[in-house]
């Protein structure tokens, strides 16, 4: 697997050249070792196919092809450049390690490999949560989650944004985006009580696009395990239609929806509607997307 800081940006500067200067396949060697790439010939080369940024015209012409064009033309930001390679190689090699890419980012960077995270930081993924940032994210791990999967995480993700900027309003403080660190922390934000009480609050974000008579929620048993055990936990439930709108939740009042396990089975998941634990009219805040 090519996944290397070095690779990355001698590719950039072979497309580059070659974009300016198309070449003959039997000059390619001699053209390479003129660029003074750090990485090796046979890895740059067969990197460049692999994505399809390059191909052979029928006069037996290496040319840049439109996706390596895309590189280029991010060249002016390193970072973006990087992150749309890195995509690409994705999507090419599909590597063993592609599920990790669900899990979170701070949980897939804990198992990736060394030279894999490498290539992240260089791109500037492993910190932030700009917009592009995180849209980057949740692109590669849709790579390996079906299509209703995806919708999924649009939805989330989108309900996760309206609460962190909620919290940012109504503490003054930054909260963590934990959602999109771990999929296994039992809660999506990590935020304050309030802006002089410093007290941890965790928050599991719900949204719904469906209409307020059928629209419903999952809970699954690691979020009420998580939410039992937190002094501060609470649900945020946005509905979508026909603007976003709030209802937050206590942990009582999600408990009394919360199934019992019967003899030696435990439940995994279960559904509640938002008409049997709030009202449509009693929302805490509404706004347009």
């Amino acid at each position: 697997m090519y996944f290397s800081v070095g690779i990355l940006y001698s590719a950039q500067d072979f497309l580059l050249f070659l974009k300016e200067n198309p070449r003959l396949v039997s000059n390619f060697v001699d053209v390479f070792k003129n660029l003074n790439s750090v990485a090796s010939t046979k890895a740059v080369l067969e990197v460049c196919q692999e994505c399809h940024w390059i191909e052979l015209d029928t006069d037996g012409y290496l040319k840049v092809t439109d996706k390596g064009e895309q590189v280029l033309d991010s060249k002016e930001r390193v970072e973006i450049a990087l992150r749309l390679q890195i995509h690409h190689l994705i999507e090419a090699y599909r590597p063993t390690w592609i599920p990790l890419l669900t899990r979170g980012r701070s949980e897939a960077l804990k198992y990736l490999p060394i030279d894999v995270v490498q290539c992240l930081r260089e791109a500037e993924l492993v910190a932030s949560y700009s917009d592009d940032v995180i849209v980057w994210w949740d692109r590669v791990a849709k790579i390996s989650r079906k299509t209703s999967k995806e919708e999924k995480l649009d939805l989330s993700r989108a309900g996760e944004k309206l609460s962190i900027e909620y919290e940012r309003n109504r503490t003054n403080k930054e909260p963590k985006w934990q959602g999109f660190e771990s999929n296994f922390s039992g809660y999506d934000i990590l935020s304050v009580v309030s802006s002089t009480d410093n007290s941890l609050l965790r928050v599991e974000v719900k949204i719904s696009n469906s209409n307020w008579s059928v629209a419903s929620f999952h809970v699954s048993r690691n979020e009420w395990k998580v939410a039992q055990y937190s002094n501060n936990y609470l649900f945020y439930l946005w509905i979508l239609i026909p603007n976003p709108r709030l209802f937050i939740v206590n942990v009582n009042e999600v408990g009394k929806n919360i199934p019992t396990n019967k003899g030696n089975g435990e439940w995994e998941s279960t559904e509640i509607p938002f008409v049997a634990i709030c009202k449509e009219d009693e929302f805490v805040f509404n706004t347009k997307l």
